[in-house]
């Protein structure tokens, strides 16, 4: 377990004498940083340690990231490969735009509002054009679970609840629109995150009928970017604890840029 010691070394002990601030008029000061010791007497900790490995000392507190990626696609039994760009606002809204095996393109986006995925062969051939209350809960599911990549726009606050599971294992719940979000991390030993759990609304099987399901992702690398360090590269499908996870992956990833914004998408 983490000791008082040990975020005392971290972070400095509570009461020190916080730095001095600039005398003079202030114009834009921009946004909030992000100070691990705040949380301190907030949080568990290792909520706390989650943050701090996840987020460089003054990091700024936007509600979203810009992102670039990399990666394969599962298009039933075929992993094509893509590039895509994401706006994505966890508690609000996500647009990914991708290229796919240099031939379709398109984009998924939704989350508080209205959910699309709409994807052509070339300028004139629609192939994907779904829409409807169902591909918006499933949009806003996976506009939480994304929260991965922006832990700068779920730290504990209003709207926003975490708790210790056990030293490793981290819950986070929120809601995007009218949808729930509840969110569990799996870290390693140093609080980087190796897995994400939650319950998504989809039709993972095709059979028509739609429900929550289990769907979640494993992390194989992280890395550093400006000031977050985020899962670099992984896979996420649907069962994911299941005995047949393997073959439910349908998107596999690689980050390539990272960075902070405050619009939403």
């Amino acid at each position: 377990m983490i000791t008082s010691r040990e975020l005392d070394t971290m972070f400095g002990a509570v009461g020190a004498a916080p730095a001095a601030l600039p005398s003079g008029p202030v114009a834009d000061a921009g946004p909030v940083g992000f100070w691990p010791c705040d949380l301190r007497d907030r949080v568990p900790a290792p909520v706390v340690r989650y943050f701090a490995h996840s987020l460089l000392p003054g990091a700024p507190v936007v509600p979203g990231v810009r992102l670039r990626m990399r990666g394969r696609l599962r298009l039933g039994r075929l992993w094509l490969p893509f590039r895509a760009e994401e706006d994505l606002a966890p508690r609000c809204a996500f647009r990914w735009s991708a290229r796919v095996a240099g031939l379709i393109s398109g984009a998924d986006s939704g989350g508080a509002g209205p959910g699309r995925m709409h994807w052509a062969l070339g300028p004139r051939i629609s192939l994907v054009d779904a829409h409807g209350p169902d591909v918006s809960r499933s949009a806003a599911g996976r506009c939480g679970a994304e929260a991965i990549w922006a832990p700068a726009a779920v730290l504990p606050g209003p709207g926003v609840s975490w708790s210790a599971l056990d030293d490793r294992t981290l819950r986070v719940r929120f809601a995007v629109g009218d949808t729930p979000v509840d969110l569990e991390y799996r870290l390693d030993g140093a609080g980087h995150l190796r897995a994400f759990r939650t319950m998504r609304w989809g039709d993972p099987d095709g059979t028509g009928r739609w429900d929550w399901h289990p769907f979640g992702g494993t992390i194989t690398a992280t890395r550093l970017f400006g000031t977050s360090m985020a899962p670099a590269s992984g896979a996420v499908g649907w069962y994911p604890d299941g005995p047949d996870a393997r073959r439910r992956e349908f998107f596999r990833f690689r980050l390539t840029a990272l960075a902070p914004t405050s619009g939403i998408p």
